[in-house]
Parts: structure tokens; sequence; C-alpha cells
């Protein structure tokens, strides 16, 4: 599961919720990870070459929508340029239902 949050603390917070709320021990482990963008594509064909190739970078969200979680902004372009036939959205709302 892959937690995204800005700066440490709300990483703390996350931690001692888990474990007062619902008695969970929680670790965190930094992963290199950018951003992220979730995918759409017309081509089913194409999204799934591109789900094949990009295995490695690529995640289900809580609502079982795929995102590209890009290493770096260069990587993120780069692969932009590289499948203009998928759409990389910046939120999930505008990757559709």
């Amino acid at each position: 599961m892959i937690l995204g949050a800005v700066g440490m603390l709300q990483f703390d917070v996350v931690a001692e919720r888990l474990k007062t709320e619902y008695a969970v021990e929680a670790s965190f482990e930094p992963v290199t990870v950018q951003t992220a963008r979730w995918i759409t594509c017309e081509d089913a064909k194409r999204l799934a070459e591109f789900t094949r190739k990009l295995e490695e970078h690529l995640a289900e969200d809580a609502g079982n929508r795929l995102a590209y979680l890009a290493p770096s902004r260069v990587n993120l372009e780069l692969t932009m340029e590289r499948w203009p036939e998928i759409t990389f959205h910046a939120t999930r709302e505008h990757a559709g239902a």
C-alpha cells in the first residue's frame, strides 16, 4: 500500500491513529515516486501494451483506477511523449468513473 503525504509529520499522525484507533502497528518505507497520474485510453489493445511494459510503475488506487507512478518529472514527460494514446490525468476525477 502506498500512502502519500506532505512531510514526515503526516506519516507520524497516520501511524499514531492506526495504533490508537485500530490497534495496528505500522511502519513506513520511502518509495521513489515524484508524482502520480491516473491513466485512461480509448484503445484497449494499446492500454494493455502500456500496462504490460510499464507494470513496475503502475498501481491501482482505492477505487481500482489505474495510476502511473512516475519516479521523476522527466520520466513522466518522456513516458507521456512515448505513449501519446494514453491520457495522463492529474486527478482521479478527470479520469472518469
